[in-house]
C-alpha cells in the first residue's frame, strides 16, 4: 500500500479490499438476479447501497452473460432524461466496444431519431439523446429495448437504478410510473435492482397498494455493518500503512460514528491523517473528530438555521434520552404542542435528511451533527433545568 495514500474511501463508491463485509446481502441480492427476482433495496444515504451493487457486480464478472447497466436519476427530472440514461446505460453495458454500441443503436431504435455522441475516448465515452416526437407512444418500445438488446445478445441484464424516489420529481410522477411498471413486469431478460435513500418515500413507491410498483420485488432493508466487522477492517487498514491501532480504539471510533458506514471512514481518514509515527491513539481519533466538526461548523449552522424551534425541541428532547415524545410532561417540558404536532416534526426532519424513521425509532442521519449539537451547539445548556 502507498504510504502517502489515504486507506480509506470516502465520498465515492468502494469496492474490493476498501468494501466492508455485507456478506449475507450480497449473496442474498446474487441469489435474486439468478432466479430473477426483482429487488428494492432501501437505505439511507451514505450507507453504502451503491457500493454494494457495484461489489456485487464485481462478484459476478466471471459470468460473461451477465451484465450490469447502472442508472442515477439523483439529477432526473424529465421522463425523456430516464429514458435516455436508461437506454444508453443498457447499450454501454451489453456492447463493451463501440462498434457493437453503434450495432445496437441502429438495429434496435426505430422511430426515433437518436444522437449519439464520443468523448475523447470513444471506446469508452457513449452518450445518447432521443427525439419523441409522439411523447408517451414511444414510450413502450424504448422501455423494452433493454429487454430486446438483451435477449438477442442471449445475455441476462441487470438494471441497477440508483435514487428511485426521485421518479416523484417528474411533471407527471404515477402516470409515468403506470407506463414503466407496465413493461418492467414483462421482463425476463433483464432483472431490476432498485435503490434509494429515503426510506419513507421508498416505502411509499413500493408498498403503497394503490401504488404501481407495489410488490414490484423483494424489498431489503439494508442495516449498519456489525461492529465486528468494522474493528478488523480499520486495523487492516491502518496496518497497511505500518500503523497500529489498538482494538479499544477502533471501538471508539466507530462508537462515536455510530458504525454509520460513510462517516466511519471518515474519521478513519481523519485520523490517519493526523497520525505521527507507528500508533494511531484515542487522543489522534478524538482530535481528528474535532477537526472534522471544525470543517462541518458553517454547514451545520446553516442546517439549524433551516429547522424550526419545535424541530430543534425535538432534536434536543432525543439527546437527552427522551423516548416518549408525545407524553403531556415532554410535551410541555420541550414545548412540542400537541401529539399530532410531533407527528408533524419527524416528518418534517425525515422529508430534511436529518432523521430516519426505522419504525417509530428516529435515528440520525448524520452521527456528527448529533455532536455538534451535544458539543458545540447546546453544550452545557444541552439538559433543560
Amino acid at each position: 500500500m502507498d504510504m502517502e495514500r489515504s486507506p480509506f474511501r470516502i465520498g465515492t463508491v468502494v469496492s474490493g479490499d476498501t468494501f466492508v463485509d455485507r456478506e449475507v446481502l450480497r449473496k442474498h441480492l446474487r441469489a435474486n438476479i439468478r432466479s430473477g427476482v426483482n429487488t428494492v433495496l432501501i437505505g439511507p444515504r451514505r450507507w453504502g447501497k451503491s457500493s454494494l451493487v457495484r461489489q456485487v457486480a464485481l462478484d459476478m464478472a466471471r459470468d460473461r452473460k451477465v451484465r450490469f447497466a447502472f442508472v442515477d436519476l439523483f439529477h432526473v427530472r424529465t421522463e425523456q432524461e430516464l429514458l435516455e440514461r436508461t437506454v444508453e446505460a443498457s447499450i454501454k453495458a451489453l456492447g463493451r466496444t463501440m462498434a457493437e454500441r453503434l450495432e445496437a443503436v441502429k438495429e434496435f431504435i426505430r422511430g426515433v431519431v437518436p444522437q449519439v455522441s464520443f468523448g475523447p475516448d470513444p471506446q469508452s465515452e457513449f452518450s445518447l439523446k432521443l427525439n419523441l416526437p409522439e411523447g408517451r407512444r414511444s414510450m413502450p418500445e424504448l422501455l423494452d429495448l433493454p429487454e430486446r438488446i438483451a435477449e438477442a445478445r442471449k445475455m441476462q441484464l441487470v438494471l441497477c437504478v440508483d435514487e428511485f424516489q426521485n421518479i416523484a420529481m417528474l411533471p407527471d410522477p404515477l402516470g409515468f410510473q403506470k407506463v414503466l411498471r407496465a413493461s418492467w413486469q414483462h421482463h425476463t431478460a433483464v432483472r431490476h435492482v432498485i435503490y434509494g435513500s429515503k426510506r419513507h418515500m421508498m416505502m411509499e413507491l413500493f408498498g403503497g397498494q394503490s401504488m404501481p410498483f407495489f410488490r414490484f420485488g423483494e424489498m431489503l432493508f439494508m442495516d449498519k455493518i456489525a461492529r465486528t466487522d468494522w474493528i478488523p477492517f480499520i486495523r487492516e487498514r491502518f496496518a497497511g500503512c505500518g500503523i497500529k491501532i489498538a482494538t479499544p480504539v477502533c471501538d471508539h471510533l466507530c462508537q462515536r460514528m455510530m458504525d454509520h458506514s460513510y462517516h466511519v471512514q471518515l474519521l478513519g481518514h481523519a485520523a490517519w491523517l493526523r497520525t505521527t509515527g507507528h500508533t494511531c491513539s484515542q487522543a489522534t481519533v478524538d482530535t481528528a473528530l474535532q477537526d472534522l466538526l471544525d470543517q462541518h461548523d458553517v454547514l451545520y449552522h446553516r442546517l439549524v438555521d433551516d429547522l424550526t424551534t419545535p424541530q430543534l425541541n425535538y432534536l434536543r428532547a432525543m439527546l437527552n434520552g427522551v423516548k416518549q415524545f408525545s407524553s403531556r410532561e415532554n410535551l410541555q417540558r420541550y414545548a412540542l404542542g400537541s401529539s399530532a404536532n410531533v407527528k408533524r416534526i419527524t416528518t418534517a426532519l425525515e422529508n430534511k435528511e436529518v432523521l430516519d424513521l426505522v419504525g417509530a425509532r428516529p435515528e440520525w442521519i448524520d452521527p456528527m451533527f448529533k455532536i455538534w449539537l451535544e458539543e458545540r451547539y447546546w453544550g452545557a445548556r444541552l439538559s433543560l433545568p
